[in-house]
C-alpha cells in the first residue's frame, strides 16, 4: 500500500522554461551559448557541478561571467538569468497537495541548485500562501547532498535519511532516466507529462493502490 509519495521539483511542482532561460542568458549577461548545459531534465559540464553541490553559488556566477561578452556582471543580474528558468506553480497543484498531505508522506527529490531551490520556495508561497516545508516532509536537493539523479545514491539516502520503504512509495519524475532507477530501486513509479495537470495524474494511480490493497483485504480476511 502506498504510504508515501516522492515528487521531483522543476516540472513537475514548478513549471520550467527552457528557452525563458536561455534568451535572459543571452540578452541580459551575454552568455549566448548556455544551452550547452541547461535541460529540462539532466544538466551539463560546470551547471551539473553546481546543482551537485561541487560548486557554490558564487564559484557558479565567477564562471558564468568568465563566458560573458559582458564585462561586468552583477550576482543579482546572473541569479535572476537562473530564476527565468522557473516560471510559476500552479495554485492548483499546492491545493491537491494539501489535500494528498492529509492520508500521505511527501518528500521531493530534486537536482536543483541554490539560486533555483530560492526561487522555488518563493513561486511555492506566492502560489498559495504556504511554505514547501508545510507540504513536504523532507526536502532532499541535490546540491546539499552532493548527489544527483538518475544516480542510484541520492535515491538510497533519501530512503535512509527518511526512513521510506521503497515498495510503499509512489515516486513521481518528468525524466525517464530518473523513473527508471526509481522501479529499479522498488519504487512504484509515475513518468508525469508536464502539459497535464497534476491531479489527474496522480490520483488515478493512488485510487488504484487503495483499491488494490482493499480487494486484498477481502481476499484474505483471516491474514
Amino acid at each position: 500500500m502506498i504510504k508515501n509519495v516522492i515528487f521531483d521539483c522543476g516540472g513537475v511542482i514548478v513549471t520550467l522554461n527552457r528557452d525563458n532561460c536561455l534568451n535572459a542568458f543571452s540578452k541580459i549577461l551575454g552568455f549566448p551559448d548556455f544551452g550547452n548545459y541547461l535541460s529540462d531534465y539532466a544538466q551539463k559540464g560546470f551547471f551539473s557541478q553546481f546543482e551537485n553541490g561541487d560548486l557554490k553559488a558564487s564559484e557558479f556566477r565567477q564562471i558564468v561571467r568568465q563566458h560573458s561578452t559582458i564585462k561586468e556582471l552583477t550576482d543579482e543580474e546572473i541569479d535572476y538569468a537562473i530564476g527565468c528558468f522557473l516560471t510559476d506553480v500552479n495554485p492548483a497543484k499546492v491545493k491537491y497537495l494539501l489535500r494528498l498531505k492529509k492520508n500521505y508522506d511527501l518528500y521531493l527529490l530534486s537536482n536543483i541548485n541554490p539560486i533555483a531551490w530560492k526561487r522555488s520556495k518563493k513561486l511555492f508561497k506566492e502560489s498559495y500562501g504556504v511554505r514547501m516545508s508545510d507540504v513536504f516532509r523532507k526536502r532532499f536537493l541535490s546540491y546539499r547532498m552532493n548527489m544527483s539523479k538518475p544516480g542510484e545514491d541520492i535515491f538510497k539516502e533519501a530512503v535512509r535519511e527518511g526512513g521510506i520503504i521503497t515498495e510503499e512509495t509512489l515516486f513521481i519524475d518528468d525524466g525517464q532516466a530518473n523513473i527508471e532507477t526509481a522501479r529499479k530501486l522498488g519504487f512504484k513509479v509515475l513518468l508525469f507529462d508536464v502539459q497535464k495537470d497534476m491531479e489527474s495524474q496522480v490520483q488515478p494511480v493512488l485510487d488504484a493502490d487503495a483499491m488494490e490493497c482493499e480487494q486484498g483485504v477481502k481476499e484474505n480476511p483471516h491474514d
